[in-house]
């Protein structure tokens, strides 16, 4: 092997290690959300297991979405979203309220959908994490909006929220760790709406 072509090959090395390095340092909060947000619109569906931190309370529930869709599952709550209209019970009233919720009310009940909206409503940039992990803050577009901020984190290889941090703008902060998530089948539209037939007796109240 000549001196010559043994330069061209350490050139060549370099070359690739060079690019390698741009290419990782173009990487942005914006093109890591917008991959996030593809993944988990792409998956049929996905279940998660979380618990949610609030005034030294404590809550653990599951979701499952599809979409725009989901069902939220908990002691307290359970809450139902077709993509248009909210159904929400609460075992402390005993009855059903019939909502319209808007993309910032979706957000403090289904944390996935912060990055399904995250261009509408924020601005992102990236924070320091380890490897395993992507750290993403997202400051509120509208300075009267409930959510002043989010400190969204990402499991590096899947992509999936694995922890959300809320503040609020009466500056009560409210953390969410979703313990467990897994991609599932495709659900039928009324799997994602309130059965009456499951709650026989429950009074129903339209809010929209």
């Amino acid at each position: 092997m000549t001196r010559t072509f043994l330069n061209r090959i350490l050139f060549l090395i370099a070359l690739l290690a060079g690019s390698t390095a741009v290419m990782q340092g173009a990487e942005t909060a914006t093109s890591i959300l917008d991959r996030a947000s593809a993944k988990i619109r792409n998956d049929k569906s996905i279940a998660a297991t979380y618990t949610i931190s609030a005034d030294g309370h404590l809550q653990s529930g599951t979701l499952t979405i599809a979409g725009d869709r989901f069902i939220l599952t908990s002691p307290q709550i359970s809450s139902w979203y077709d993509g248009k209209t909210q159904w929400t019970y609460s075992t402390q009233t005993g009855e059903v309220n019939i909502t319209e919720p808007t993309p910032e009310e979706l957000q403090q009940v289904n944390p996935f959908a912060i990055i399904n909206s995250f261009r509408k409503l924020y601005k992102a940039s990236l924070l320091k994490s380890p490897a395993t992990e992507k750290k993403i803050k997202l400051t509120a577009s509208n300075p009267k909006s409930d959510i002043k901020s989010v400190v969204l984190t990402l499991n590096a290889s899947t992509l999936y929220p694995t922890a959300i941090e809320l503040t609020m703008s009466n500056r009560r902060t409210v953390t969410i760790h979703v313990t467990s998530t897994k991609s599932g089948g495709t659900l039928p539209v009324s799997d994602f709406r309130f059965n009456s037939k499951k709650y026989p007796g429950v009074p129903v109240v339209d809010l929209r």
